[in-house]
């Protein structure tokens, strides 16, 4: 029987603002009445392990593990943040040309954003016949591949590209990029938890609705919560192919 509830989050998430998260999950006990043990990683792919071996009942996942968690352990999607999709911008060095067979830099196949990189360049008319793959481990080595030379293209993640310098901006170009939509981070209930998904998902929609659960949402840069549910994963395992 399990006693003690847990969240786990993101890692890309709480790199950038860990306390907001702990804030969240303080609200979030306090709504539901119940106990959750926050427990943050330092790598998603720990992370992402972690929920998978161990009881979690809530996760917040990027769009990849989302999928893993579903298919894995049956958790099942029931909010995101408004207005907020993982999106993936193709970029090269500025004013040189790319090679047929290009070399590419990606953070990861593990992530989303490779598999819409590899989309892209299907619509643009890329060739990925004999391209060679990099894999650096997050979206600023990518941008730094490519800035080096040590790589044609690169998959950045819309999120690392819209924090970058204008300097830094400058020295690329987008040669693509994603706008399908179909791609974000959301959160998860445990097939454990059936009884409680309305409740999680009211207390989550609501938050904007209420002026503690705002203060939340604006520390951690949301407008607000809505509710989704298991249709939102079928277009990932469309993009990933599986």
């Amino acid at each position: 029987m399990v006693t003690s509830f847990k969240l786990s989050v993101c890692p890309h998430d709480t790199a950038k603002n860990l306390l907001g998260w702990f804030t969240l999950n303080t609200y979030l006990q306090r709504k539901l009445g119940a106990g959750i043990h926050f427990e943050p990683q330092d790598s998603f792919l720990v992370e992402r392990q972690a929920v998978l071996d161990d009881s979690f009942q809530v996760v917040y996942a990027n769009p990849y593990s989302a999928l893993v968690f579903a298919r894995g352990r049956g958790f099942v999607p029931v909010a995101r943040p408004a207005g907020v999709k993982d999106e993936t911008l193709v970029v090269a060095r500025a004013g040189v040309a790319v090679p047929d067979v290009p070399r590419i830099a990606s953070a990861t196949d593990k992530l989303i954003i490779h598999d819409l990189g590899l989309q892209v360049m299907r619509r643009e008319g890329m060739n990925l016949d004999g391209a060679s793959f990099k894999f650096v481990g997050n979206h600023l080595n990518v941008a730094k591949a490519v800035l080096q030379g040590e790589a044609d293209l690169g998959f950045v993640f819309n999120e690392t590209w819209a924090g970058m310098n204008a300097s830094t901006k400058s020295e690329l170009q987008v040669v693509g990029e994603s706008h399908d939509g179909t791609a974000f981070h959301c959160f998860m209930v445990a097939r454990e938890w059936a009884d409680k998904r309305e409740a999680i998902q009211g207390i989550l929609c609501g938050m904007h609705l209420d002026p503690s659960g705002l203060r939340v949402l604006e520390d951690l840069k949301f407008e607000r919560f809505e509710p989704v549910g298991e249709e939102v994963l079928a277009p990932l395992e469309k993009l990933i192919g599986v």
